[in-house]
């Protein structure tokens, strides 16, 4: 399995150079860096998966990992056995998703139980940022907080996105 830290990170509770500088960039968070621990210690020993990359693992009340495209079907398993392994290992929920090749699909990926209102481009002097538009009541079905989001989707696209409830 790959994960945006290396190896040694992986296996040691201190961070290399490299790795700190992402933590400091804010590509990762120290979070995911315990997460990606846990689930290097959980999945080292499943064949399958031994070449499956994960990008991010984000989430509180659920978890969210990010891979390739490919990958996805690896990480739920047949019949879902993997995920479901997974969630009960992590005692919590476990989302699967693809980082997707531009920020409209992976928006629709990661909020495909909320219905979104709209995605639309505001272009500032800065660059671009995104704006999602989603309904007030479904504010508490999200699976992400929007702070969170954002902070995802600055690190993988490298774009601000801002979540507003209409």
């Amino acid at each position: 399995m790959r994960f945006p830290i290396c190896q040694v990170c992986l296996k040691n509770d201190i961070l290399c150079n490299g790795c700190a500088e992402k933590v400091g960039n804010e590509e990762i968070k120290i979070d995911e860096i315990k997460m990606f621990r846990r689930l290097n210690e959980f999945l080292k020993d499943q064949k399958p998966l031994k070449d499956v990359e994960i990008k991010r693992a984000v989430g509180n009340d659920i978890l969210m990992i990010i891979t390739r495209k490919d990958d996805v079907s690896k990480l739920i398993g047949k019949e879902g056995r993997m995920v479901k392994k997974l969630s009960k290992e992590l005692e919590r929920p476990v989302k699967i998703v693809e980082k997707s090749s531009n920020i409209k699909d992976f928006v629709k990926e990661v909020f495909s139980s909320v219905p979104v209102l709209g995605i639309n481009v505001i272009y500032k002097p800065e660059g671009q940022m995104y704006k999602i538009r989603i309904k007030r009541t479904e504010r508490t079905k999200l699976p992400l907080s929007s702070e969170l989001f954002t902070s995802v989707s600055r690190s993988l696209f490298h774009v601000d996105t801002d979540i507003v409830f209409e």
